[in-house]
């Protein structure tokens, strides 16, 4: 984890996708930001009428937390946590409402815990959980279990539909949320309350 301090103007974000996406490949979950589209439809569990606590995961460079900006209430507090210094970099500068976090989401309860949050009321994950290590997803879904047991897991995919099985057996509520204008389309699962045996069926790569 380290504090931000922006050195140089942000390069066009869209460029930095793209080389991102080349250079780092699964790392990165897709070759461009999300479009409006499908980061309006990440917010469905954000509001402007009370205070939420908000963790974005895999932020990028902005384009969802963007958005939750623009609806979360005045005191909400978003914390937005992304592993590329340039991409974070580039988010700060963007969305100055966010406290952005350079680090590893394997190290989620230790950041949490840095930033003085016991809590959370929504989860906004932009990363490629399929692609990421189980251990690193098991890691997230202890943290959301412990410290979101009412909370929204909100989870992006570029692959509509295909994963929807993974998360039926994670949580009791899955609903999906298409989003076909969006390059390639993609879309939103929006999930509450883990399963009581969900330990059993943490996705990724061994």
């Amino acid at each position: 984890m380290s504090p931000l301090t922006l050195n140089t103007p942000p390069k066009p974000e869209k460029l930095l996708f793209l080389k991102k996406f080349i250079r780092h490949g699964k790392r990165v979950a897709s070759f461009a930001p999300s479009s409006r589209s499908l980061a309006k439809a990440m917010c469905l569990g954000v509001t402007p009428y009370k205070p939420q606590v908000i963790i974005e995961l895999g932020a990028g460079t902005g384009a969802v937390t963007s958005e939750v900006a623009r609806y979360m209430h005045p005191e909400s507090h978003l914390l937005a946590i992304e592993i590329d210094p340039t991409f974070a970099r580039h988010l700060q500068h963007a969305v100055p409402q966010a406290r952005v976090v350079v680090a590893d989401v394997s190290t989620l309860p230790q950041v949490l815990m840095s930033c003085g949050l016991s809590r959370f009321d929504l989860l906004l994950n932009g990363l490629p959980t399929p692609s990421l290590p189980k251990s690193v997803n098991r890691v997230v879904l202890e943290t959301f279990a412990k410290l979101s047991p009412g909370g929204t897991f909100s989870q992006l995919t570029i692959m509509p539909w295909v994963y929807k099985p993974t998360y039926v057996r994670l949580f009791e509520k899955v609903r999906f949320h298409l989003v076909i204008k969006n390059a390639p389309p993609g879309g939103v699962y929006h999930c509450q309350q883990l399963r009581p045996d969900w330990e059993h069926h943490v996705p990724g790569t061994d």
